[in-house]
């Protein structure tokens, strides 16, 4: 099906377009190939669920080639799209230069996904790409990896629509985005591509939202219990809600006799 509609542009469009088969090696092998096998100076990542707005790819290219080689990307905000229809606007900090690696992924930060980002191939191809072995967060580790030797320029503007889909395979399973998450950040501190306390921070967000998930797919608060001792292990709670769950953790922990 894939291979049928690539053919159908390509008998309809000016737009040189290259179809590669290949076997299933995950979403940062088959970027990697088509970073390999890209013709232009520019490279910019669509995934099934992005809409390109128009004149989205013009106005970034022209902006990026107004900037020094030292550029990496051009980034620009979003509309994320709902099920039930409800359009919001993922705006950006418009940064210009070096990033913090505190502010990938971040809401009103640098974007974390490959979408917004307009990249130099130049700069992928001696970045050497996608980190094959991560399930998740790819998009983080190369963002931050590049951000050590390039900068990037922020604009909130819309490039594109994502259409948000609540039946993803990490929804359906809470550990697989969780496990992916840990292995980003074991990355991140093995390479020191975060500084200690930002992935101290963000192992703890994990394990708040793994245990959310887990709560909303029925499971029992003792199978939680574990998770929660681990997240305020990492960083003491920090509001109101951190503090009820802990409170309650500690609560269900005596009367169940845990430890």
């Amino acid at each position: 099906m894939a291979e049928a509609l690539a053919n159908s542009f390509v008998s309809n469009s000016d737009i040189p377009i290259i179809y590669e088969k290949k076997e299933n090696g995950g979403p940062s092998s088959a970027r990697n190939l088509g970073i390999k096998i890209a013709k232009g100076e520019y490279i910019l990542f669509l995934d099934s669920d992005d809409e390109l707005l128009g004149e989205s790819l013009e106005w970034r290219q022209k902006t990026l080639d107004s900037l020094g080689e030292d550029y990496a990307s051009v980034y620009c905000s979003s509309i994320n799209c709902f099920k039930n229809k409800q359009k919001i606007i993922d705006e950006v900090n418009e940064i210009d230069g070096e990033i913090e690696g505190c502010f990938v992924g971040r809401k009103k930060g640098v974007p974390g996904g490959s979408p917004s980002h307009f990249f130099r191939k130049k700069v992928l191809m001696e970045s050497n790409g996608y980190n094959e072995s991560l399930k998740f967060n790819e998009d983080f580790e190369l963002i931050l990896r590049i951000s050590k030797k390039w900068g990037f320029f922020g604009i909130n503007r819309p490039g594109f629509i994502r259409h948000i889909r609540d039946n993803s395979w990490s929804n359906k399973d809470p550990y697989i985005s969780y496990n992916g998450v840990e292995s980003f950040l074991d990355i991140a501190l093995e390479d020191e591509l975060l500084a200690i306390i930002e992935i101290n921070k963000r192992r703890k967000e994990n394990r708040l939202t793994l245990i959310k998930k887990l709560l909303i797919h029925g499971k029992k608060f003792k199978e939680v219990i574990p998770y929660v001792d681990e997240a305020f292990d990492i960083i003491y709670p920090q509001n109101i809600k951190e503090f009820l769950l802990h409170t309650l953790n500690r609560i269900i922990k005596i009367i169940n006799g845990f430890k």
